[in-house]
C-alpha cells in the first residue's frame, strides 16, 4: 500500500509550500474584494458615458450630484437592472433617488468590476481557471444573476461579453 504521507511527500515540500501560499493569497484577495465591494456599494454604475471625465464602471448613490457637462450623456444601471440615461446640464445632474436592496447591491458590485475599464481591475480578483473547467456559451448567459455567477466562476471574458449583450438588449430610459 502506498505511503499516505500527504501532499508534501508526494510533490516535495517546496511545491506544497508554494501552493499553500498561493491559496492563502487568493483567499485574502477574495476577502478584501468582498469587504471593498460592500464598502463601495452604490445604487448605480456607469455603463456608458459620452463625458470623458466620467469613466465606465464609476458608481453613484441615488440622489448624488454627478458633474455631467452640457451636451453629454450618461447611462446608469441600477442594482435592479433598470437602465437610465441622463443628459448633461451646466449644474450637473442628480441620480434618481432609489435605493438598492442588499442582494442587488452585492450583484451590482460584481457587475461594476466587469464593466470597469481594464486598468481599474485588480489582477488578484480573477481566478486563472474556472471552477468547472468549462465556460458557458455567451448566448446562454441571459440574466444579471447568471452573469455574476459566470464571472465568479472564473469565466471573466464570457461574463463581460454577456453583460455587453444584456446592456444592448435593455435600452436605457431617459430620466
Amino acid at each position: 500500500m502506498p505511503d499516505s504521507g500527504g501532499l508534501a511527500r508526494l510533490h516535495g515540500g517546496a511545491h506544497a509550500c508554494r501552493m499553500v501560499r498561493r491559496l492563502a493569497s487568493l483567499v485574502l484577495g477574495f476577502t478584501l474584494a468582498a469587504f471593498a465591494g460592500a464598502a463601495a456599494a452604490r445604487d448605480y454604475i456607469v455603463v456608458a458615458s459620452t463625458d470623458p471625465a466620467i469613466a465606465r464602471g464609476a458608481s453613484y448613490d441615488g440622489g448624488a450630484k454627478i458633474p455631467l457637462a452640457p451636451g453629454r450623456s450618461l447611462t446608469l444601471m441600477h442594482a435592479s437592472g433598470d437602465m437610465i440615461r441622463l443628459k448633461g446640464a451646466a449644474a450637473g445632474v442628480v441620480a434618481p433617488a432609489r435605493k438598492a436592496g442588499q442582494s442587488e447591491t452585492e450583484r451590482l458590485a460584481v457587475l461594476r468590476v466587469i464593466v470597469a475599464p481594464p486598468e481599474r481591475r485588480l489582477a488578484g480578483m480573477y481566478a486563472t481557471r474556472t471552477r468547472a473547467g468549462v465556460c458557458p456559451e455567451v448566448a446562454a448567459i441571459t440574466s444579471l444573476d447568471a452573469i455574476v455567477q459566470v464571472h465568479q466562476g472564473g469565466c471573466t471574458a464570457e461574463a463581460a461579453q454577456a453583460l455587453e449583450a444584456w446592456v444592448a438588449a435593455h435600452p436605457a430610459k431617459d430620466a
